[in-house]
């Protein structure tokens, strides 16, 4: 049977894990309008230094993100049947995408166009374009934008399920007992994620970069759902989840290595070590970059544990809110942004003011038009407030994303 004292208990870390992870999002977002690289806004002075602490996160931000997905949808699923999941996965997934397509994605494609010297009579003559349903960047306005990682987790969902079910049930229970111990005896093996991953990066990765397009972003879609599915399995084998945890500062001292290397000499403004468009350069950056991105994964989920599992009404108020935070944050984020890089002020200060105005005005706005709502609720991903059930087990279905 499956162990049910570990469904009931609260994994507060995971809370902590996944409000952390979406919040570090924000603050990357806003660099982007602050480093050289393609965003919809561009400050006219950008920051080299930003580079390094930018790629540095974006190793592992989203592998966090979908690892934990993975692994909240395990205790989030229930008793559910298939077909329940599935209703459920497009009421809080589905939904917030097309309202989010329609409404909240709309004024990033506008001010960008405004700032590369598009002319409109007004947003309103511009939105009305949306729904001429030519998709973006070809001339069209409709787009999921940043909410790709909503469509990417439901479609994961969806193909991962018969995986998921079997696992839930009692009839692998002796799959995951020989599992459990194998793990716990040879607890090395944990490591060996990295190979189907770095296969993977020298396979796809040059073929096809990263598009966020759902149909060509097969270098994503093969590292991401791997990631995905490796965060289910951790919440399914208890020796693989007890593994991470005892091997935590070995993994530390595994990702501090090749991280330092990489800071360093790669992702840093200091020097280039060799031409990063030989063939040993892309074996060697590949086998450091995986290397680094699952130690440190496993590193963040092993003191996770110890450091985070604690309860509070800040991470109540948060876990509930950073669903309907990562949705609103980028537009906010843009709308003022435009204006505020047009300011004559120090980079920093543009910089902290949009941080700032960005979480403040997705806070407002989730207080004041989306938590008190049944509707807007819907809209953005929330359960309605007569169906909330405090309960100390994952439960809910806004946990999964």
């Amino acid at each position: 049977m499956i162990e049910q004292n570990n469904l009931s208990q609260r994994k507060y870390y995971l809370d902590w894990l996944r409000v952390i992870a979406f919040y570090i999002l924000i603050f990357f977002h806003v660099g982007m309008i602050f480093v050289p690289w393609s965003f919809h806004i561009k400050n006219n002075i950008t920051l080299e230094w930003f580079e390094t602490w930018m790629a540095f996160s974006n190793q592992w931000r989203l592998p966090l993100l979908f690892m934990i997905s993975g692994m909240v949808i395990y205790y989030s699923m229930g008793k559910r049947s298939a077909n329940g999941i599935i209703k459920e996965r497009a009421k809080r997934l589905l939904i917030p995408l097309i309202f989010g397509m329609l409404v909240i994605v709309p004024p990033q494609i506008y001010y960008e166009r405004i700032s590369n010297g598009v002319q409109f009579a007004n947003y309103f003559d511009f939105w009305k374009t949306v729904f001429n349903f030519v998709p973006y960047p070809e001339g069209g306005s409709l787009s999921w934008h940043h909410l790709w990682y909503v469509l990417y987790i439901f479609v994961y969902s969806i193909i991962g399920l018969p995986l998921f079910l079997y696992l839930r049930s009692d009839k692998s229970f002796k799959l995951r007992k020989n599992v459990n111990e194998f793990f716990v005896k040879y607890s090395n093996s944990i490591y060996l994620i990295i190979f189907p991953l770095l296969f993977f990066y020298y396979t796809l990765g040059s073929i096809f970069p990263t598009t966020h397009a759902l149909i060509d972003d097969w270098y994503n879609h093969s590292v991401s759902f791997t990631i995905f599915i490796l965060g289910f399995c951790i919440s399914s084998f208890s020796g693989l989840w007890e593994t991470i945890v005892a091997k935590r500062k070995q993994s530390l001292i595994m990702a501090s290595v090749p991280g330092l290397f990489l800071i360093l000499f790669v992702w840093g403004p200091t020097f280039y070590i060799m031409n990063e468009e030989t063939i040993v350069f892309e074996i060697f950056y590949g086998l450091l970059k995986w290397v680094f991105i699952i130690s440190w994964l496993f590193t963040i989920l092993g003191y996770s544990k110890f450091i985070l599992n604690k309860p509070s009404k800040l991470l109540t108020y948060t876990n509930e809110s950073v669903y309907p935070l990562y949705i609103l944050h980028q537009s906010i984020m843009i709308i003022f942004g435009y204006y505020i890089i047009h300011l004559d002020w120090n980079v920093y200060l543009k910089f902290w003011v949009i941080v700032l105005i960005t979480f403040g005005g997705s806070f407002l706005f989730y207080e004041l038009f989306i938590k008190r709502f049944n509707m807007m609720r819907l809209l953005f991903g929330m359960k309605s407030k007569k169906s909330k059930i405090k309960t100390a087990s994952y439960k809910s279905a806004e946990d999964i994303i």
